[in-house]
């Protein structure tokens, strides 16, 4: 069984799930036929691979973002920088797949040049991801917008980089035309999308995010400026979507649902004019600036390359994926992940990664790796005289606008300072490889690296100082603000000098720290039975671990019990029991039903956590990771009499209904469904995302069995993203009404005086008021964060959000991790989620703990809390001040007693040296005279 695995395509999804199994130990080769890394969030054209990702050269784009203003290069950047550093990462740019022979286990694969077409690679791997991403729509096939002969009219990606030049370089957002600024700004969605005619029936999830950001940061830059979008839904689907679309109406963006049909240019003036009804009354806009949201496409070579893999695409030529299992194609050994399967979100193709490597490892079996480097001896520095080596990034001092010479000269006048280079990119392999030969040659002992604004590269930093036998914990890399020195160079080079110059004096007052390994237990502990948990259980059983499975209800299968079908999968009951019979047959899954988490202690690798069983006893379980799957809670409505009466009942009583036949009645019954019934409110401001599916399923099926049945859909926006979209356009040809109503004039429903039900709504678009009655009304209410989701935050000492839900690292880029260490989240725990969708974090989950499991030992200790024993008085504040619950007094030092703070356990957060009233507790590296050197330096002004 050869280990090696080929990814296919240097996007995010590619990146993230090539790093994934490098990080598991398989040798991986990422092959991708662009330049650069980074697929389509880089704007190749305009980069070269020494490029800063901080520059503004590089266009991290929101089109291919899904809209959060968080996802900033940093978080692309740190993807690009650890796979060109990954001693088990070969990556093959411009690059593309000739021919694929074998089966799983042992594949041929040969790689050839994309610009020569002459083959350069034979590979030989066990297992292919392809991630081939997307293309997007020619919006010049939609002649009636003018793309192309009205220059005023551009694409999402296009004002992308016409709001990078403003911003840097003019104080408002300057149009193509004449360079005029414009003052008024359209946006047109679903242009590609959502369109017969194009041939794009789909919705492509990302156009209405990635609108709301643009339309915030072009608010955000100029306020003045009049923003108008044009939608026919709003799919603000993801967690915090709706949130950060409700920031841009806030702004002063201005929403308004109706369809464009053409878009008019005055040839005088080159202002652009569009007509749209608004009340059955006309309305003509005139614009200054016209953004059309192109819809997505498969990528320009993934028929090619699904012909090579022998892989069947589908109508809309993406890649044919299994439902349940959306990574699984029909070639065993070959999976699929991120735009090449079809349109989805940064968080979907995130999980997908997780999920193919996932997958990929237990096709693979156990890692074998490849020999690593021979670890170097680390030098004893604490004798030595001080030697500071100072490596400036010139990509990093272009980015700045700072002139490097000046920088470099600075950093040589410098006490201490024994070297100084500066190379184009710091990040990349050759420049990692020089700064480790310099530090062996010249016995440097004290290294700094600026300017740097992606974080996590210090930990590549350090790595290359540890490799090359030097403390890792005696490099510094300076924090670069973030401002805008408004194209000045001389603050831009007073700036990055005051950088080098403060990095210097801190990094001379750096000690050496010290790690220790510490066991791993190779078990899990996963908290919820629902098929999430499940899910993982099984998914970890596959790879070896065991696991412990705690549910506080009396069977496993959570939410999903109450559904018995959706639109990605029919029969949601079968896929239920098939999961629940396998947890039962598994003798690697330990199952407490009718259990509760009630302690918890321990660091990552080694966790204690006491559950209370259904015979109310306590139980220690003994695990490595932690995997929080604890679901959502249906709301009870009180909004349209429910529970008056019983012709009223919710979308999952409907399903019940609709499973033994109550529904639908014969004749020519009326059935009223009314969407975000506690959801998108006040109380529950997102969106609970499975209601408009589920909605749209139980709506179709009573037409099919009733076709005389008259079936309307009352909804705000019918959040159908992707292929779901389908379905509602199959729902409608079946006959099915659907109105939207405003949030303001929401539907009314009464008795009248016989009794009989009336449902009233304002259809805004015809301005027709429709008088309804239904024989049952069905609500489609929300989802909730779990009662117990804060009361294990609190245990487990994470996080919820606003709405409830576990918080986790990044919402789109860290959806399964808590930052702690060792604690991952599955499912609904974190937000509202389809099926397949929880099916799939699962198994990415699964992937990720594994890789703990796995480890013998853990390295603990470095920047943690040590106690000074002969200062302590045993007063207890660090025992109360500590929120990991850390410390502990013992006497083994002294017979009155002295705190002990264990170090594998410790968060080196910092609390108990801040409150300690006698100083008799630090934490190494942020020692009084470090943080003193920190603080008499930093209070030169940067910038």
């Amino acid at each position: 069984m050869q280990k090696d695995v080929l990814v296919i395509g240097g996007g995010i999804a590619g990146l993230q799930a090539a790093l994934e199994l490098a990080g598991a130990g398989y040798p991986v080769h990422l092959v991708t036929d662009e330049t650069n890394l980074g697929g389509k969030l880089v704007d190749s054209a305009k980069t070269s691979s020494q490029a800063c990702v901080w520059s503004d050269q590089v266009n991290i784009s929101a089109l291919y973002l899904g809209g959060n203003l968080h996802a900033s290069s940093t978080v692309l950047g740190s993807l690009i920088t650890r796979a060109y550093n990954n001693p088990l990462l070969s990556i093959y740019t411009g690059s593309k797949l000739d021919e694929l022979q074998g089966d799983v286990g042992h594949f041929q694969a040969t790689i050839s040049d994309v610009a020569t077409g002459k083959r350069t690679q034979e590979l030989v791997v066990g297992a292919v991801i392809l991630a081939a991403g997307f293309s997007m729509y020619d919006v010049s096939q939609k002649g009636e917008y003018g793309y192309g002969y009205h220059k005023n009219v551009v694409t999402s990606l296009e004002f992308e980089h016409l709001l990078s030049e403003s911003r840097y370089r003019s104080d408002c957002i300057r149009r193509p035309s004449d360079g005029k600024c414009a003052e008024k700004i359209a946006f047109i969605q679903c242009v590609g999308s959502r369109d017969v005619v194009s041939k794009g029936e789909y919705c492509s999830a990302i156009c209405c995010m990635f609108t709301a950001k643009e339309a915030i940061l072009a608010k955000e830059f100029a306020p003045k400026t009049d923003v108008t979008v044009y939608y026919l839904d709003l799919r603000a689907c993801g967690k915090n979507f709706d949130t950060f679309l409700s920031r841009a109406q806030e702004l002063g963006a201005n929403y308004v649902r109706t369809m464009i049909s053409e878009v008019k240019e005055d040839p005088v003036t080159e202002k652009l004019s569009i007509n749209y009804a608004a009340a059955s009354k006309p309305v003509k806009e005139e614009f200054d600036l016209v953004v059309l949201a192109a819809g997505i496409r498969p990528s320009t070579r993934l028929q090619e390359t699904a012909g090579i893999l022998q892989i069947p695409l589908n109508e809309f030529g993406f890649v044919q994926v299994d439902e349940l299992n959306p990574v699984v194609t029909k070639r065993q050994g070959v999976f699929s992940i991120g735009g090449s399967q079809g349109p989805l979100d940064v968080p979907e193709t995130m999980a997908l990664a997780s999920a193919a490597a996932a997958a990929t490892a237990r096709v693979l079996g156990k890692a074998e790796g490849r020999p690593g480097r021979k670890p170097v001896p680390e030098r004893d520095v604490t004798k030595e005289p001080t030697r500071v080596g100072v490596f400036l990034c010139k990509a990093g001092l272009e980015a700045m606008g700072a002139a490097a010479d000046a920088v470099l000269q600075a950093a040589k006048g410098q006490g201490e300072v024994s070297v100084v280079e500066s190379e184009q990119s710091l990040c990349q392999p050759e420049s990692i490889a020089k700064i480790q030969n310099l530090i062996a040659t010249q016995g440097l002992n004290r290294i700094v690296v600026a300017p740097c604004v992606l974080k996590h590269n210090l930990n590549l930093f350090q790595e290359a100082a540890q490799n090359a036998g030097l403390n890792r914990m005696l490099v510094e890399m300076p924090s670069v603000p973030v401002k805008d020195w408004g194209n000045n160079a001389d603050k831009a080079t007073s700036a990055a000098v005051a950088l080098a110059v403060r990095a210097v004096a801190d990094v001379k007052d750096y000690k050496p720290l010290r790690w220790h390994a510490e066991p791993v237990v190779s078990r899990a502990l996963i908290v919820g039975g629902g098929i999430s948990g499940m899910a993982t259980a099984l998914a970890l059983a596959d790879r070896g671990f065991s696991s412990t499975l705690v549910e506080k209800s009396a069977e496993l299968g959570g939410y999903v019990r109450n559904l018995t079908g959706s639109l990605e999968a029919d029969n949601l009951d079968r896929t239920l029991e098939d999961l629940q019979k396998q947890v039962s047959k598994s003798d690697k899954i330990e199952v407490l039903t009718s259990s509760e988490v009630v302690g918890f202690t321990g660091r990552q690798g080694h966790f204690i956590t006491t559950v209370t069983t259904r015979q109310g006893q306590p139980q220690k379980v003994e695990h490595g990771v932690v995997i929080l799957a604890t679901g959502t809670t249906t709301y009870v409505p009180t909004e349209y009499m429910y529970g008056q009466d019983p012709r009223i009942i919710t979308g999952v009583e409907a399903m019940y209904r609709l499973a033994d036949a109550r529904i639908p009645a014969k004749g020519d019954p009326t059935y009223v469904f009314v969407q975000c019934v506690g959801s998108r409110n006040e109380e529950h401001k997102y969106c609970s995302r499975t209601c408009c599916g589920e909605t749209v399923y139980a709506a179709t099926k009573i037409k099919e069995q009733n076709p005389d049945a008259k079936v309307f859909v009352l909804s705000r926006d019918m959040r159908t993203p992707g292929y779901l979209e389908l379905k509602y356009r199959e729902a409608r040809k079946a006959g099915v009404v659907f109105v939207h109503y405003e949030e303001a004039a929401k539907p009314v429903l009464v008795k009248d005086s016989a009794g009989d039900l009336v449902m009233t709504v304002i259809d805004p678009q015809s301005g027709i008021t429709l008088n309804l009655k239904p024989d049952q009304v069905i609500l489609a209410v929300a989802q909730t964060a779990s009662p117990e989701a804060k009361q294990l935050a609190d245990l487990f000492k994470i996080q919820v959000n606003s709405d409830g839900f576990l918080s986790e690292t990044h919402s789109n880029f860290g959806t399964i991790a808590f930052p702690g260490g060792g604690i991952f989240i599955a499912g609904a725990a974190h937000g509202p989620k389809s099926v397949v969708d929880c099916l799939t974090q699962a198994k990415g989950v699964a992937g990720r703990a594994a890789r703990i499991l796995a480890q013998p030992a853990l390295m603990m200790g470095g920047m943690v809390a040590e106690v000074e024993w002969e200062k302590c008085a045993a007063c207890l504040t660090c025992v109360r001040t500590c929120p990991y619950t850390i410390p502990q007094i013992t006497r083994e030092k002294k017979a009155m007693g002295a705190a002990y703070i264990p170090p594998a356990d410790c968060r080196g957060c910092g609390m108990c040296a801040s409150e300690c009233p006698n100083k008799a507790i630090f934490v190494h590296h942020y020692q009084d005279d470090e943080v003193l050197a920190r603080v008499k330096t930093a209070l030169t002004e940067v910038g």
